[in-house]
């Protein structure tokens, strides 16, 4: 892996020299041609570490908002527990995907769209197509996930047709077309053919992981239509999950990440969240603390730790959340304030390596969103057995980020939990989604994502002086408003459609 990636970085530099081609907004004098000249593998292998996210949007949309929003991470001088406008911050993520933010190697919609070009219409390459068609319904389901409405069917074509004002779909649009992307592309694969191989960063050409994905990613986004659409939700679950769907934790969707340097072209196989936390001191919410502590939790020793006099102490009883919504002025007057920052929890120390992998979708979801299924009626899946199936799963990963044990919880643990929490009918739908939040720790952005979704956790907002959503936890991040001058008349039709550009403005999935 690491020799790969080290093999990999030179081309991630070479790919800075080319053209920034975003949503469609600088004019190239490029022949559309060159792109040819990248192989298609150093495209792939680009695009998936930047879905892995660098440091630039793991900070501000995944962390400082994702997290922050959903109560699990809070610092004093972060905007998402405080429901605050900072407009790089809620813009981060579509600004890297769309345009690379400045830097072209993070452009991942236009090196994916690159990509496909160079490998359509060939039926050697039919396994290459398919895993580049679900990576890019990943990107784009997390992209319409925060923002909504978007450009979709004209994105990344800058460099390709130079179509430089892309439409915005409306997100019903856009899901309608993943879910028939997802279908063909899982459908597509042929183990007679050729894979990207050791490029593929996330399961080495392993066609059946792929198609094991691309239906979970499936499952995934049926479910975002509980509401909207809870019809065209229980088709597509029962579809998804008929066709199979990841089974253990050998199967989740992940990159595992290099120790490179934290900056530069070199830093991109970094994990982002990592390299945040080491220029960064979150803690851990008295919010989440709080509810694992009430179970006995085996994973607050591994999720949270005090660092204090060069110790780290991991004790439940000495472990305390920072109450969510405050700065550094107003917690002092909080009555459980100590008189130091340093008592309260902190993510722990083997969470924060540069190396720890970073998890696109994990099997502790798929179990969840099939407890969740099954409890609707939608399948004949038991929401007992997939509850307890998707915990276990949720505490046996944690295994990877610690090669030598230390992340580890025994199975006389993990079910001496399940027995102190087992699973309760009268309250199931609460149950599965506050694990499933507990579940994804580190991953802000799905949180918020299946608490909009569902309403679980049940979170107290707070009212911040100043913050722009009257007290309530915002419903989107919003779009850059240099949209506004550089693709003006599909930005008014946008915002006639969906709603104004706001926090409070729900996306269509969340009405």
């Amino acid at each position: 892996m690491k020799k790969l990636l080290k093999r990999i970085a030179p081309w991630a530099l070479a790919l800075t020299l080319l053209p920034a081609c975003d949503s469609g907004f600088q004019e190239l004098n490029q022949d559309p041609t060159e792109a040819n000249e990248i192989a298609p593998e150093f495209l792939f292998s680009t695009v998936e570490l930047g879905a892995a996210q660098t440091r630039y949007e793991a900070w501000r949309v995944n962390l400082i908002y994702g997290s922050a929003m959903v109560q699990r991470l809070a610092q004093t001088w972060w905007a998402g527990d405080k429901y605050t406008f900072n407009e790089d911050w809620s813009t981060a993520l579509w600004n890297v995907a769309y345009s690379g933010n400045g830097t072209n190697w993070r452009a991942q919609l236009k090196h994916l769209t690159d990509m496909l070009a160079i490998v359509a219409n060939d039926p050697n390459t039919v396994n290459q197509q398919a895993a580049g068609r679900i990576l890019r319904v990943f990107i784009f389901s997390r992209l319409t996930d925060v923002y909504g409405d978007l450009p979709y069917f004209d994105a990344g074509k800058g460099f390709i047709d130079q179509y430089y004002t892309p439409k915005y779909e409306a997100q019903s649009a856009v899901i309608d077309d993943m879910l028939k992307e997802l279908e063909e592309a899982v459908a597509s694969f042929d183990a007679s053919k050729p894979t990207f191989g050791s490029a593929d960063l996330i399961y080495g050409g392993d066609i059946g992981r792929w198609q094991k994905f691309g239906n979970s990613l499936m499952l995934r986004i049926a479910l975002r239509l509980v509401k909207a659409d809870p019809a065209k939700a229980q088709q597509w679950a029962q579809k998804t999950v008929a066709r199979g769907v990841m089974e253990s934790n050998d199967d989740f969707a992940m990159i595992q990440q290099d120790s490179g340097p934290s900056t530069g072209p070199a830093g991109v196989n970094s994990n982002a969240n990592s390299k945040v936390f080491s220029v960064d001191n979150p803690k851990l919410t008295d919010t989440f603390v709080n509810w694992m502590k009430a179970a006995n939790d085996p994973r607050l020793t591994i999720y949270g730790a005090v660092l204090k006099d060069g110790q780290v102490i991991t004790d439940p009883a000495v472990q305390k959340g920072m109450p969510n919504g405050q700065d550094a002025n107003t917690i002092q007057s909080d009555p459980s304030w100590s008189g130091s920052f340093d008592d309260y929890s902190q993510p722990y120390p083997m969470l924060r390596d540069l190396d720890d992998p970073i998890f696109f979708q994990t099997y502790a979801e798929v179990a969840f969103m099939r407890a969740e299924a099954g409890l609707r009626g939608w399948t004949g899946d038991d929401p007992a057995t997939f509850y307890a199936k998707g915990v276990r799963a949720a505490m046996h990963y944690l295994t990877l980020y610690d090669a030598n044990g230390g992340a580890d919880i025994s199975d006389a643990d993990i079910d001496a939990y399940l027995t102190a929490n087992p699973y309760d009918p009268s309250r199931a739908m609460e149950q599965i989604n506050t694990q499933y939040w507990a579940a994804v720790f580190l991953n802000g952005i799905e949180a918020w994502c299946n608490w909009r979704r569902t309403g679980y956790p049940l979170l107290s907002p707070v009212n911040w002086p100043g913050n722009v959503t009257n007290g309530t936890i915002p419903r989107r991040m919003t779009y850059p408003t240099s949209e506004e001058i550089l693709n003006a008349d599909n930005f008014k039709e946008v915002l006639s459609l969906q709603g104004s550009n706001e926090f409070t403005t729900h996306v269509w999935w969340d009405k």
